[in-house]
């Protein structure tokens, strides 16, 4: 059954040249390294699966363009294969079959590819859903006239994202990933849309990612030598972060105790009251007396006074300077002096109270320029005292310009009766802590998050295969220019949840021109599915003596859009019993699996009260179902290509012997395989005459017409 020759000599050099790709597509040479090459692919995506999971074998392997072009040319080659035998004889019905069949299974493969739907659909129990979200995205832009007014869509933009983050396609983040085939996988990078005045760029890209407040600090208290802690030493997380107090409209600074002391977190904006905290230390020979030592900084000179002897004196000047102090009240309880501070005799007081133990909250003479501390030493503290922040031993921690822009963090380190100062390192170099009998504690930074006001900074968070596409918050670093105005930022994607809800400041940026704004958000592409699954039970069962689920199912209704009933009875769907459903109104046939869940949320949790908000009778526990929603236009082509695939191997394999024998032809090209009549004597081996001779009588063979016995 081998392809004919089709190229001669005399043939134009073109004819020649397309001809002899003809052939070489068609060649077996051509086919077996093809397929080879598939095979490798195939087990690579297999392996990538297994490893990274289903989202990131579709970026890395099943829908990239090269991988479309191999099973483009297997294509090209199977036809080419079958055509070049054309016209085809009666015993090659099968080798044709089979050729047909696999190419309708690869045009299946490709409607599956793209046109397919797989998609996750969240429900509570209780509540019906008909939109399924899949794993792409795309922003979704809208813009509203200057003034007010209702916002209108603008534009729809598809994003390619990928399932890393970006910072690791490049090798510069943690984890770096190889050129192939991540890096040779097509992304949506740069400019993504610049027309009517708006330009979109992508710059950053988490594929999952968390939320911290901003400016914060993350540190790290412990010690390498922690007797009894082993050889890794022991170490304590500490996170600290500068955030408001919506009770009081002020700023609430944050503190943590670790190790017997108190650690104190908050932001000076100013580069004098950075040096300031920095020069506001005691003299430990002056002493503490009963009420402490109270240093006052001026002109960048600190001034150290015992409070004791401020007590009932009257207003006085501070040495070297035109400043007058005057402490007006002394709080025991609180540890709080309260001072009136004037520049000049003529000059208007100003009020300070230095607390002791509460830095933050001081309240320091901005007018005046005056910045104070207040040092009281104490020999033991209980636990009443130490839940005040009246402990023995504590830093200060602020985040404070830094000289050529930007930031920096200072500390001071008290522990009675020394206080020492200085820049703290934001490398994880570690500084002197707390020292305790057991050891001596230092104090390293992992994480410094500086922000000249309160925001939400955006952080990476390392890939996990085993975490639901629905449960990351995926979050891009976006530039848009509205009309010549550009702004930069985070913008959060719009989770998968079970309801809908406006989104939040995180998920949507507004950047405002002359004659509009632009919003942007990034949003999960959705699927209407055309009519409403509803959630009557979800359950869940656990492994015994785990929180492990061992098994999950959800009982469902089907409805239509005006709530008709459209299956009679409810549906169980669980792990490995999957649902078919067609569509009434479009025919589409979709596959529903028992993918995942949410939850369980009790009362108080956040997502508990934003789920149930408009619940008049909230349940003791939320579940959320997720549902999987599987629609394969090209699986029936796959069946069909699959059962021509079966008959074409049935028809080669067994039924050629029978029906489709070739005809075997002798030397003179006659078929030997016709019916001989029977000759004179009744002899059907006989020849026909001048067809076949006996070779015995042949002239020329005399060994077969010697006598029988002869020598």
């Amino acid at each position: 059954m081998a392809a004919r020759r089709l190229v001669t000599p005399d043939q134009p050099a073109f004819v020649r040249a397309v001809l002899t790709v003809y052939e070489f597509l068609s060649s077996l040479k051509f086919a077996v390294v093809l397929i080879a090459l598939l095979g490798i692919v195939l087990g690579l995506g297999t392996f990538v699966e297994s490893a990274y999971g289903t989202e990131a074998v579709k970026f890395g392997v099943w829908n990239t363009w090269w991988f479309t072009l191999l099973n483009a040319l297997l294509g090209v080659s199977i036809f080419c294969a079958a055509a070049i035998r054309y016209p085809w004889k009666r015993h090659q019905t099968g080798f044709v079959i089979t050729h047909i069949g696999l190419l309708v299974l690869l045009a299946g493969c490709f409607l599956s590819q793209r046109g397919g739907i797989d998609a996750q659909l969240p429900l509570l129990e209780g509540e019906k859903g008909g939109r399924a979200y899949e794993d792409s995205l795309h922003f979704a832009l809208l813009q509203r006239p200057a003034g007010g007014g209702e916002a209108t869509a603008l534009d729809s933009v598809p994003f390619r994202s990928g399932p890393f983050n970006w910072n690791e396609y490049g090798g510069t983040g943690p984890v770096r990933r190889p050129i192939f085939p991540w890096r040779v996988s097509p992304r949506d990078t740069g400019v993504l849309l610049d027309e009517r005045g708006v330009r979109l760029e992508v710059l950053d890209f988490y594929a999952d990612s968390t939320a911290a407040l901003a400016p914060s600090v993350r540190l790290r208290i412990g010690s390498d030598s922690f007797e009894g802690a082993g050889s890794s030493g022991m170490w304590m997380p500490v996170d600290l972060a500068w955030q408001p107090d919506p009770l009081r409209g002020a700023q609430m600074r944050h503190r943590g105790t670790v190790g017997g002391g108190t650690i104190v977190f908050w932001k000076l904006s100013q580069d004098a009251e950075a040096e300031a905290f920095l020069a506001a230390t005691p003299d430990t020979t002056l002493g503490f007396g009963t009420r402490g030592q109270l240093v006052l900084v001026a002109d960048g000179k600190p001034h150290r006074l015992l409070v004791d002897d401020l007590v009932g004196q009257p207003r006085s000047a501070l040495g070297g300077t035109d400043l007058f102090v005057e402490l007006t009240d002394f709080n025991d309880q609180l540890s709080a002096a309260r001072l009136k501070v004037r520049r000049g005799a003529e000059g208007a007081d100003e009020e300070l109270v230095i607390l002791a133990d509460l830095p933050e909250v001081s309240i320091q003479g901005s007018r005046s320029g005056v910045q104070g501390a207040l040092w009281i030493e104490r020999t033991a503290t209980d636990a009443s005292e130490r839940m005040q922040g009246k402990a023995r031993s504590r830093i200060d921690v602020v985040q404070a310009p830094a000289e050529k822009g930007g930031h920096r963090l200072l500390f001071r380190r008290w522990q009675a009766p020394e206080v020492t100062s200085g820049e703290l390192p934001t490398d994880g170099s570690p500084v002197p802590a707390f020292e305790m009998p057991r050891a001596k504690l230092e104090m390293r930074v992992d994480r410094f998050l500086p922000a000249d006001k309160l925001e939400i900074a955006t952080l990476p968070a390392p890939f996990d295969k085993a975490k639901p596409p629905s449960a990351k918050r995926r979050a891009a670093r976006i530039r848009l220019t509205v009309d010549g105005k550009a702004e930069e930022f985070w913008l959060a994607g719009i989770p998968v949840q079970p309801i809908n809800e406006a989104p939040g400041p995180t998920e949507e940026a507004t950047v405002t021109a002359a004659r509009r704004s632009v919003t942007v958000r990034m949003v999960p592409d959705a699927v209407d599915i055309g009519f409403d699954i509803k959630l009557d039970n979800f359950e869940r069962k656990l492994d015994p003596g785990t929180s492990q689920a061992s098994h999950f199912s959800s009982v469902v209704e089907f409805l239509s859009r005006s709530g008709k009933t459209l299956v009679k009875d409810p549906v169980t769907i669980t792990m490995n019993a999957p649902v078919d459903f067609s569509d009434p109104a479009s025919g589409r046939s979709y596959r529903l699996f028992q993918e995942s869940f949410m939850g369980p949320w009790m009362p108080g949790d956040d997502l508990y009260e934003k789920f149930t908000k408009n619940v008049r009778e909230k349940p003791e526990r939320l579940e959320a179902s997720v549902l999987t929603v599987n629609y394969d236009p090209g699986r029936g082509v796959k069946y069909l290509g699959s059962s021509l695939i079966v008959a074409g191997i049935f028809t080669m394999f067994y039924m050629k012997a029978y029906f489709f024998r070739p005809r075997r032809k002798d030397e003179d090209g006659d078929d030997a395989s016709a019916p001989v009549p029977p000759g004179p004597e009744g002899d059907h081996a006989a020849a026909r005459p001048g067809k076949r001779r006996d070779r015995r009588n042949a002239p020329g063979n005399a060994l077969a017409n010697r006598p029988r016995g002869a020598r």
